[in-house]
C-alpha cells in the first residue's frame, strides 16, 4: 500500500489509524520523497503540524530519559557511524498517548525503513474522554502539544463533530478479519493437514486428565477447558520433549501432549528469563545505515560493547511493563556457528512466556520509547523446574487482563 501511494499516487506520506506515535527526527525529511507537494501553500498546515509533533515528541523523549544516564545512548546510537543527529534517518517508535489503546507492541516488528514517510495522526489523542481522563490520572506527565490536556478532544468527539457513522460504534476487541467465527476452526482451514489429537497431562502427577483435538489450538497460560475435569486447568507447556517430559505418563511423550496445571499462578507457568535469536530482533529507529553493510548498525551500542542495558519489556499486548536487564552472548556449535542470543532477564517472575510469541523492549522511565521486538526463541527454566514452589503473589509480575 505504501509503495503504491508513494510511487503511483506520488504521495508524500501515508497516514494510518494506529494508536502509536512516530518521532521523525530529521526536519529535512518532511520534504517527502522528492515531490513538491509539501511546499505548496495548501499543505503548509500539515508541514507545521509535523514540525510541532516532532518538537513535542523530542521534548517527551528527553524528559522520559532525563536523569537516566544509562539511556542517553538512545538519542545518538552508534556514534561511530553518526556523529550528529542530522544524519539519523529513521523515525523512533513512541507509545500512543492513550496507553489503554497503545499499539506499539504490534508495531515492534516493523522495520525502521518502513516507518519513513508514515504518520499516525491519532497517536497523540485518546480514544474517548474516559480514556483521556484515565491517561492524565495515571500519568501526570502526559506529554502533548496542548497546554491543557483537559481541553484536548478525543477521537470519538472529533468523529462526532465530523458526523462519521462509526463515532459511537463499540470497540472491537477481537481479530477483525475473523469476526465471530470460531478461532480454532478458522486456523484449521489453513493447515496442510488436520492437527493430530493428543492428551492433556497434569504436570504435577503425570496423569492423563483429558483429550484435546490438536495442540495448536492452545497457548501457554490459557485455560484448558477440559471436559469432565473437577478443577480448572491452565496450559503450561506443550510437547513431550519439553522441560515437563519427565512428568509424563509412561509411553505418552509425543509432541501432541499438552501439559496443564491446576492453578493460574502455578510455578510451572513462571520464569524470569527468555531468549531471542539476536539477529531476529528488530531494533527500531536507533540510527545506523544498512547501506554501508554493517548488519549491527541498528543495535544499541552498549550491547555491542559488551555492556548490559536496563529496559522495560512486555510479552503480551497491553501487559504491564516489567523492568529487565538485556544482554547477549555468542555461541558456537556444529550446527549454529557464530549464532547470537539476546537474553532478557526480568526483575520479577513472568507468567506464560511462550516461544514464538513476541517480546517488545521499551526505554524511558514510563516506557515511552519502543525500541523494537522479536520472536521468543525459548524461556529459562520454570520456577517448578528450579524447585521454587512458594513464591508470594506480591513478588509476581501482573499478568495483564488477557492472561487470566
Amino acid at each position: 500500500m505504501k509503495e503504491y501511494a508513494m510511487d503511483t499516487l506520488q504521495a508524500d506520506y501515508v497516514a494510518t489509524g494506529h494508536y502509536a506515535q512516530l518521532w521523525h527526527r530529521n526536519n529535512t525529511s518532511y520534504a517527502g520523497s522528492g515531490s513538491s507537494h509539501l511546499s505548496s501553500q495548501g499543505n503548509s498546515n500539515f508541514y507545521e503540524w509535523m514540525k510541532e509533533r516532532s518538537r513535542v515528541l523530542e521534548q517527551a523523549v528527553r524528559k522520559s530519559i532525563a536523569g537516566r544516564p544509562e539511556e542517553e545512548w538512545i538519542l545518538n546510537n552508534n556514534p561511530r557511524h553518526h556523529p550528529d543527529n542530522s544524519t539519523i534517518r529513521y523515525p523512533m517508535l513512541i507509545a500512543g498517548a492513550d496507553r489503554s489503546k497503545d499499539q506499539s507492541y504490534f508495531l515492534s516488528g516493523v522495520k525502521s525503513e518502513a516507518f519513513r514517510n508514515v504518520i499516525f495522526p491519532l497517536g497523540h489523542l485518546a480514544k474517548s474522554q474516559t480514556t483521556l481522563d484515565n491517561t492524565i490520572r495515571n500519568n501526570p506527565h502526559h506529554h502533548d502539544s496542548n497546554s491543557s490536556n483537559h481541553q484536548q478532544q478525543s477521537v470519538r468527539e472529533l468523529a462526532h463533530e465530523a458526523n462519521i457513522p462509526t463515532a459511537s460504534k463499540r470497540d472491537s476487541m477481537g481479530i477483525c478479519f475473523i469476526g465471530k467465527r470460531n478461532f480454532g476452526n478458522f486456523v484449521s482451514q489453513y493447515l496442510p493437514e488436520p492437527a493430530p489429537p493428543g492428551n492433556f497431562v497434569d504436570v504435577d502427577t503425570g496423569e492423563v486428565v483429558g483429550r484435546h483435538e490438536g495442540a495448536m489450538h492452545y497457548t501457554v497460560g490459557q485455560g484448558a477447558k477440559i471436559s469432565g475435569a473437577t478443577v480448572r486447568y491452565f496450559v503450561c507447556g506443550k510437547g513431550g520433549g519439553g522441560s515437563f517430559g519427565r512428568n509424563t505418563t509412561e509411553g505418552d511423550t509425543s509432541n501432541t501432549t499438552v501439559f496443564v496445571c491446576d492453578n493460574t499462578h502455578h510455578p510451572a507457568l513462571y520464569t524470569d528469563e527468555l531468549f531471542v535469536d539476536f539477529d531476529s530482533f528488530n531494533w527500531i529507529g536507533l540510527g545506523g545505515n544498512e547501506s554501508i553493510g554493517d548488519r549491527d548498525c541498528h543495535i544499541p551500542h552498549p550491547l555491542l560493547e559488551g555492556q548490559s542495558i536496563k529496559l522495560l519489556a512486555r510479552t503480551r499486548h497491553l501487559q504491564p511493563l516489567v523492568s529487565c536487564t538485556v544482554t547477549w552472548k555468542q555461541y558456537h556449535d556444529g550446527h549454529h556457528h557464530g549464532r547470537r542470543n539476546l537474553i532478557v532477564h526480568f526483575d520479577k517472575p513472568m507468567r506464560a512466556i511462550t516461544p514464538g510469541q513476541i517480546v517488545a523492549l521499551y526505554a524511558g522511565n514510563d516506557g515511552l520509547i519502543c525500541l523494537g521486538g522479536g520472536p521468543i526463541k525459548g524461556r529459562g527454566a520454570s520456577f517448578m523446574d528450579r524447585g521454587i514452589l512458594d513464591t508470594a503473589l506480591s513478588e509476581l509480575h501482573p499478568s495483564g487482563h488477557n492472561d487470566l
